[in-house]
This record gives C-alpha cells, structure tokens and sequence, in this order.
C-alpha cells in the first residue's frame, strides 16, 4: 500500500461535511404530518345585509384547497392567505390561514355548511356555522349611522335619446381605509362617467361627515320603466383598542408616515349599499310634421357656408354644414341635398365630431362637408337644409333651417363627369391653363399595386421561435465556456484515475516490448491490470487482494464473468512469478493478450458502447427521415406550387375569389411568407372582403414590415374603413421605435450573427492571453447587447399584444357574452382592435381608451 495523505485527508473532510449538511437538512426541513385538520370561525353571527362577515378557515398540517363552493345565501369574496411556522417540542408546525368575506344575500337564518379542505388526497370537514341576518332597527332622528350611501338622478322623468346625471354619493363619520366600489348596473341603458370621485365635508344631522361623490352620464334609448340597482361599497373600519406598551407599534401607526404597509391597527370590514333609483322614460309625443325628423333629443342650431362663391365649370366649391348643441349630437346626421344632378355632382366626405360629456348631456358639434363639382355655368342655387328635433325644454318639436346659399359658376374647359364611388381627388379633373407650363403630378385613379408572382412565395419564411432563438444566442457562449475549460483542463494536475489509467498503459506497453523470458515481464503484465482496476475505483494504492478487485468491478458494474476472468489471471501470474515454474513463450503470449482485452473491456468498452448506439440510433433515424418525411415533404412541394400558379392564374382572369381560396390554401399548410400573405390580401380586397383584406395585409406586415408595396395597398385599404380611430402617442412607441423598418426575423439573425463574431473575439483574446473588452470587443458587445434587446421587446410585442381583425360588414360590440347582452357600440369590416381575453364564444376586445366590449368570435379573426 502506499501513503495517501493528501487525498486521506480530502476524504475525510468531505465525508465530515457530507455528514454536517445531512443533519443540517434534517433540522431545517420541515417535517410532514400524517394528518391534518381544518377548523372554519366567522367573527360575527348576528348580521344585517349591509354588513360583512369575515371568515376564516384554518388548516394545521400545511396547504389544502378549500371548496367554498357549497356555501349559498352569501357572496363569498376571497381576502387572502396567511402562512406560519412554527417549531415545538422538536416536532415541526405547518399553519394556512383562508380569509374569505361573506356579504348577506337576504334575510333570516343562514347555514355556512361544512367546508371540505382536500389535501393529498386526504378530505376533511369544518363544522356547520349559523348566522342570522336581521333588518336593522329603525334609528331615532333620522340618524343614519356612520356610514351610508345615498343615489338620486337630477330628474326621473326622460325621454329617449334625452341624458340624465346619476349622482352617488359615499358618507363616512369615521376614516376608513382599504375601500373598494362595486358601481351599480345600468341594465337597458347608456351611462358614462362624468367626473371622478371628490372629497368635501359636510354637517348632516349636526354631525361632520367626509362626503365622496361621483356622477354618471345616463340616456335611454326606448321607453319603459327602468331601475338603477344599489351601489355597494367595501372598506376596512379600524378598531379602536386599549393603549399598550408598544414603541414600535406607536412609530408604524404614527399618523405622519402611515400607510397600508406599515400601518399594523386592527380593522374590520363594513359594507355599505346605496338605494336603487327608479327611472320613467315616456315615449316621445307623435309627430305630425312634414319634414323629417332627424332623432335628435336635446338644443341644436344649424348653420351652413360655402368656401368660395364663384368657380368654374369642372372646378369643386366645398359645403360646410355645421350642427351644434346639447343632447343625442352623436346621432346627427345631414339631410340630402335638393341640387339638380345635371348642374352638380356631389362628393361627401367623413363627419367629423367633437364631443364633450357635461351635467347638461353630451355638448359639442359635428361638422359635414360636401364637394360640389358643377358641369354647367350660371347661378346656382343651394337650397336650405332643415332640421327637425324634439326640444326638451319646451317638450316640443322643433324646425330650424339653414340660408339658402348662391354659387356663381362661370364658364370654364370641358368637363366630364365620373361616379363619386370611383372618384377620390375632383381637383385631378383641372387642365393646366398653358400647355407648356408644368403642373403638379396628381393621382387621377386609384388601385392596389399587383400581386407577386414568384414561385418562392410558396416556402416559409418564418422567424425562430423563443426556444431555439435563445438557443442559438447562447451556443457561441457555450462554445466559449467550453473552450475555457478545456484550457484549464490542460493546465491543472491530472486527477488519480487518470494517472492509473496512464500508469496502466504504459506497464501494458512495456510489457509488449520484453520477452517473455525476461524477469520484468510478468510483474509488468501484473501492475498493468492492477493499475486498469484501480482506475476504475479511484482507490489509491499499488497492490490489491483478490475481495478488494471483486469489491470495485462489481460497484462499476462489471459483470460476474469479467470479474472472474480478471481475478483468474492474477492468480495464475502471481503462480508464475512467485512459484518457481517458470511461463513458456506461448502462455506469456496468451497471458499477454488477455491482459490487453480486460485492459480495453475495463477502460474503453464503455465510449465505444455508448457511441455505437448514438450511430445506430441516428443512421435508423435518418433512414426513417429518408424513407417516410421526405417523399411527403417533395409531394407537398409540388402540390402547393400548382395550387399557387391555378391562384395566379384566376387572379390575371378576374375570378378574384377563387384566386383568394387557393392562395389562402397554401398559407394553411404553415407557409408563413410575407409575399403569399401579401397575394391573400390583393385577391380579397379586389373580391370587396375588405376584412379578410386588411387581415391578410397586417399577417404580411408582421413579417415584412418594410415592404413598399404592400404599405401602399394597406394605405389604400384602410383609408375604405368605416370607423374611424383617433390616433395617439404612447410610450411604447418611444420603445418599439424600429417598429415598421426591421423585422422581427432579421433582428434576430443580426443578434445570432454578433453573438458569435463576439465570442469568436473572445476565444481568440483569451488564447492569446489579452484582454477581451477593448476596442473592437467592445464595440461588438454593445451592437450585440441592442440588437438582442431589440429582438427580445419585438417578440414580446408581437406576442403579448394580439391584434384582431373585424370580418363582419356590420359587428356589434355588446357588454357582455350573451345574445341579449347590451349593444354598446358597432364595427365595420377591416377594422384592427387589441384582444384583452376570451371566453366561450366570445372576444373582448378595445376599439380606443373608452370602447371595451365582447364581440362574436365569428365576427373576428386574430391576426
């Protein structure tokens, strides 16, 4: 044997800190009781229905789900969970605290019935609790407590398309803290919000009340008797105890620096319920007059100009008509105009409104335009425009006019008349008065851009996902971690298998090159195989017993017959050496050669093993790959390119809508292509599928956002939306400011590309022993780092914010997922909304900051 100090000493000290973090892991782990058990307590059992009850249902023995789906006659909210630990009597504690708030729902006595806790799949039950809720008794004086909640409207009599304010208001005597506002359901009719919530103090009953009031904006479409249901209001009441001993609770509850996390005084949880309002909406009174009646509701005025008042023959004279006033303004809309069609034509543009909501009802104006082109000289005559609402103040109908206006048309070049669906710009129809005089270029008709006839339209062009993108990045750095082990590896000593291992090999090699004969043969052949085991087992020494060779091949699973061979050969060179008889030539040999075979089954067998299977396993894949993926992948080729030149080919012919199918055939076979996206569009926009159009465009977008056509036929088809959007800055656009130039696909190749030219750079420098971060190492890092980021906030914006498109002509957007559920607004096919979830049937999506509702998945497809 020979002396290991070194490595006994390293051994010793592992195995002493092996033995310290078992017991210190033991100690500090907890342990798991065989059982639990679950206890529910209310702090109240005598209730009124504006109260709250708080209750608790606490589980000993570590975290359970509890069902409170048994529990009927109360709204249960959840309002936490609290966890503890504790450490008794050696035996580890394990404590979950549910808080729930319970709301009455009516009157008389309620049951909570036992709760089931489920842990493990082991079930227990609380116990039955009672509660009674009781009406309150009538208080003296007309007090109303220290809180309460009032609503009235500032009139209870409307008629439809007439607004109404709702004012709420909160009355608290004592503070509170923590509250929450469950506004009331406007249930067939239109509110919005008219101010936020404002604070004063009032005396009511001689007592000082801190007042909160806030005011709803309310209109009806249609007769009937409505009821605004209870406004319910949540807040936390402190809890005034005894003065105690207690300097850091003094400091936290200090009025100066209190808040909701500092802030340790006991609360308990009050609900307050505001009373419903009734609200009569009578029918408007017949009307019986000849002109028509415009449905407007409310005070309005009308006026109308004229731009200029003299134009020539070919030349347009802009109508401005303007409607102001207080009511339904959103609903206005302009009466035609009586012109001869002979002497005019006539192009209407999009209203434009401005709206405000006041305490009087909606306030602003929407304004109209006209372009008149006239075709024949003389006085023209533009007859006065009429208006006709019901006045709410005088409870009547009312008639205003505009002044008739005259338009002087003088003679002017020919003029030929075009239909204003196919007419964009009536200035493009004036000749230039000098024939050699240049004139500005000017559109004079209006089409997409033609669709792109490339085969390779048919092939994905689609980005790395997140996982293999990540992957990609990384590996240079792997290859860099590698590299820099393997230098190190180089560098530091050699581990003691190793030098057994070397040991082993050189004895097997010596002993090859003397005869057998020779004295040192057979110790030779004898060390060798010693040196191969004890390389196996990582034991130090140079001589082994027969138990010892046993004892490490069968921990390095060495099979029985192995084993035997080994310790068999041992015993027959240890006869030879120390017998006296000498080994003739051919046994030195035979011993010789099955040295080297045990040598090379202990030490190389293993890899070898390992490496033949990795082929194998590979070579059987790649024949699959070969014999099976392939032919499908060559038939789909070949089918997708026929199915793309039959779509070129019905779309040079006209069939618009056959060439739309096919082409959106290939795109299901996960042909993500921004050019085949692209070609879907052309066809749908020119079939009049304006939806499909403008969903297959932004599809086409999200890929090649930079692609001049196909931001030009977008341009086209959005400027055929029906809904117009109000555009707004946000922060986002600060951060995504590459949105539009690059794409997400070569954000991510440039990210790829630096990160293996920098660790490249940072191989090299580290061979050469210099440093990595200077001049261009830096450079490349930082280009890195932003191109990276940027493709990193691309692929979260893309993902996070999902877009939809309005298929559907005509999509009502409605509060909720039901059929009968409210219309609060409607959308036109094309439009783009954001989609926040879905449900059942149902997406609810954001048109603008203040239009959310559900509309029909059916109706809408995300892009």
């Amino acid at each position: 044997m020979i002396k290991t100090g070194k490595f006994t000493m390293i051994a010793q000290a592992h195995r002493y800190m092996a033995g310290l973090s078992i017991a210190v892991l033991l100690f500090c782990i907890p342990c798991t009781a065989l059982a639990f058990t679950a206890t529910a307590q209310v702090d109240q059992t005598r209730v009124t229905p504006q109260d709250v009850i708080s209750l608790q249902v606490i589980v000993d023995g570590g975290e359970a789900d509890v069902d409170t789906s048994s529990i009927t006659g109360f709204q249960v909210n959840p309002a936490g969970t609290q966890s503890s630990r504790s450490y008794i009597n050696g035996t580890w504690g394990h404590k979950v605290i549910y808080r729930y708030m319970l709301i009455p729902l009516k009157t008389g006595v309620l049951t909570i019935p036992p709760i089931t806790c489920v842990r493990d799949g082991e079930s227990v039950l609380t116990r039955e609790i009672k509660i009674l809720v009781s009406e309150p008794s009538a208080r003296i004086d007309d007090d109303k407590g220290d809180f309460f909640a009032q609503a009235f409207l500032s009139s209870d009599g409307i008629v439809p398309g007439q607004q109404v304010v709702y004012i709420l208001k909160l009355c608290t005597a004592q503070q509170i803290k923590g509250a929450s506002f469950d506004p009331p359901r406007f249930e067939g009719l239109t509110a919005k919000q008219l101010t936020d919530w404002s604070k004063d103090t009032r005396t009511i009953n001689g007592r000082v009340f801190m007042v909160n009031e806030t005011k709803y904006l309310v209109q009806a479409d249609a007769p009937g008797q409505f009821t605004i249901p209870p406004a319910v209001f949540v807040a936390q009441v402190p809890i005034q105890r005894t003065r105690q001993r207690d300097p850091f609770n003094s400091v936290f509850n200090d009025s100066f620096i209190r808040d909701s996390f500092f802030d340790t005084t006991p609360a308990k949880p009050v609900r307050v319920v505001s009373n419903s309002v009734n609200l009569t909406v009578s029918p408007l009174p017949e009307y019986k007059g000849d002109k028509p009646f415009s449905g407007l509701v409310g005070q309005f005025s009308i006026s109308s100009e004229l731009d200029k008042n003299t134009v020539k023959t070919g030349e347009s004279a802009t109508l401005t008509v303007v409607i102001k006033g207080t009511g339904n303004i959103m609903d206005a809309a302009l009466s035609a105009l009586n012109l001869n069609t002979d002497q005019f034509k006539v192009y209407e543009d999009t209203p434009v409104q401005d709206v405000q909501v006041t305490e009087q009802g909606f306030e602003g104006h929407k304004v109209f335009k006209q372009a008149l082109v006239a075709s024949v000289p003389g006085k023209a005559l533009i007859p006065e425009l009429c208006l006709v609402f019901f006045d709410t103040e005088s409870k009547t109908y009312r008639t205003i006019t505009t002044t008739p206006l005259t338009l002087d048309v003088q003679p002017g070049g020919p003029v030929t008349l075009v239909d204003a669906a196919s007419a964009v710009n009536t200035d493009a129809q004036t000749q230039a008065a000098v024939k050699n005089e240049k004139s500005e270029v000017r559109l004079q008709n209006r089409d997409i851009l033609d669709i792109k006839e490339d085969i390779a339209s048919i092939h994905s062009r689609p980005c790395l996902s997140m996982g293999w993108f990540v992957f990609l990045v990384c590996l240079p750095a792997l290859g860099f971690g590698a590299a820099g082990t393997v230098m190190q590896f180089g560098a530091r000593e050699k581990s003691l298998k190793e030098q057994y291992r070397k040991k082993a090999w050189d004895y097997l090699k010596q002993a090859r090159k003397t005869s057998p004969d020779d004295p040192g043969f057979l110790p030779g052949l004898s060390s060798a195989l010693t040196y191969a085991v004890l390389a196996r087992g990582g034991k130090g020494g140079e001589s082994l017993t027969r138990d010892e060779v046993r004892q490490i091949l069968s921990c390095n699973g060495r099979n029985q017959e192995t084993v035997n061979k080994v310790t068999q050969l041992m015993d027959a060179m240890d006869a030879a050496r120390f017998g006296g008889k000498p080994m003739d030539e051919n046994t030195a040999r035979s011993c010789l050669d099955q040295v080297s075979s045990l040598i090379r089954t202990l030490m190389v067998v293993a890899c070898v093993g390992f490496s033949l299977f990795m082929f194998r396993s590979t070579g059987l894949a790649a024949q699959d790959s070969a014999g099976i993926i392939a032919p499908k992948q060559v038939y789909a080729v070949k089918d997708t390119a026929g199915v793309f030149v039959d779509a070129v080919r019905a779309y040079k012919t006209g069939d618009y809508a056959a060439a739309a199918e096919q082409f959106e055939s290939i795109a299901e076979t996960r042909v993500d292509n921004p050019a085949l996206f692209y070609n879907t569009g052309n066809a749908y926009l020119k079939s009049k599928d304006l939806g499909r159009a403008i969903l297959w465009y932004e599809r086409a977008r999200k890929l090649a956002p930079s692609d001049p056509d196909l931001r030009f036929n977008l341009a086209y088809a959005q400027s055929l939306l029906k809904d117009k959007k109000e555009t707004s800055f946000s922060l986002a656009d600060i951060i995504y400011f590459w949105q539009g130039l690059i794409s997400l696909k070569w954000l991510q190749y440039a990210s790829i590309t630096l990160s293996f030219c920098f660790f490249i750079w940072a191989t090299v420098q580290k061979f050469r022993g210099r440093q990595i971060f200077s001049g261009v190492g830096i450079f490349i890092f930082l280009f890195f780092v932003g191109t990276t980021l940027a493709a990193g906030l691309e692929y979260n914006r893309i993902n996070s914010n999902i877009k939809a498109v309005i298929l559907a002509e005509k999509a009502g957007v409605r509060s909720g997922t039901m059929e009968n559920a409210t219309l609060l607004f409607d959308l036109h096919a094309g439009t783009r909304v954001r989609v926040l979830e879905k449900k059942d049937n149902y997406m609810k999506i954001r048109f603008a900051k203040d239009k959310v509702g559900w509309v029909a998945c059916k109706h809408v497809e995300i892009i």
